[in-house]
């Protein structure tokens, strides 16, 4: 865990918060992945860099809001959704408001929103991998303690608050504490890596119907998300982890399975 990078530039120290940094990494990969993706779907480049120029901030909001939704009490009562501050966010949030500015986009423009759904696959799996490094980085969006061989030592947060912590100093000891903990962001980061890689083959090779390599990997996406959440420490009320997380993941692996069962059926590829 290394919360904040210091580099020295010219004599000067830089410091850079890795979850922001990693942050602005993944936004600007998927960027760059996801224009010649969309040029490939027939968008001019002007069109293009509007719709991503969308993209962007209706992640953000989306996803501050629908962890405020979840998670009020970390919020005091007051809810800034244009911060510019890179903490607060839920990932399913931000893809709802993804999914609702890409369509209203496509409206708008009259362009086919299955096709440029298909193209934001691959950007948005390298958004979400460089976020994951960050998380682990920052040490958040971490797992449970265990004793697993799978396992790996995080130091305590805000130990340096303790008496304790003060005394130990003084005596010249240790004062690190460490717990064992679940990586579940690399868990997370491979298993989204890995999963994207078929897809997008079958996607780039035209073997698939329109809207197919987004409904196939909302499926697969939401299964892992799924697989990994017992093992995640989250800072949320029980019934968000033990009831809405479940039944919004498995809500939506059926859902999409079945739609593209129904576009296989009804598209000839």
């Amino acid at each position: 865990m290394q919360p904040e990078f210091v580099w020295t530039i010219l004599g000067q120290e830089i410091h850079v918060h890795a979850y922001a940094l990693f942050t602005v990494l993944g936004a600007s990969a998927a960027c760059l992945a996801a224009l010649p993706l969309l040029r490939r779907e027939r968008l001019r480049r002007g069109e293009a860099l509007g719709l991503l120029a969308c993209l962007v901030p209706a992640f953000l909001v989306g996803a501050r809001l629908f962890n405020y939704v979840v998670n009020t009490d970390a919020y005091g009562g007051s809810l800034r959704l244009f911060s510019l501050r890179l903490a607060g966010f839920s990932m399913y949030g931000g893809i709802l408001g993804v999914l609702a500015a890409l369509l209203l986009w496509s409206v708008w423009k009259r362009r086919e929103a299955w096709r440029l759904l298909d193209a934001m696959v691959l950007p948005g799996a390298a958004a979400f991998a460089f976020a994951r490094v960050g998380c682990f980085y920052n040490g958040c969006c971490g797992g449970v303690a265990t004793a697993s061989s799978l396992g790996l030592y995080f130091p305590l947060r805000d130990v340096d608050k303790s008496p304790i912590y003060n005394v130990l100093s003084m005596l010249g000891q240790s004062t690190t504490p460490r717990i064992k903990v679940y990586p579940t962001q690399l868990f997370e980061l491979v298993l989204a890596l890995v999963l994207v890689l078929p897809i997008v083959w079958f996607y780039l090779r035209g073997k698939l119907p329109s809207g197919g390599a987004f409904l196939l990997y909302a499926a697969a996406f939401s299964a892992m998300r799924l697989a990994v959440l017992p093992l995640r420490s989250l800072p949320y009320p029980d019934v968000v982890t033990a009831v809405v997380y479940p039944l919004l993941y498995g809500s939506l692996i059926v859902v999409c399975l079945a739609w593209f069962v129904r576009r296989r059926r009804n598209t000839r590829v």
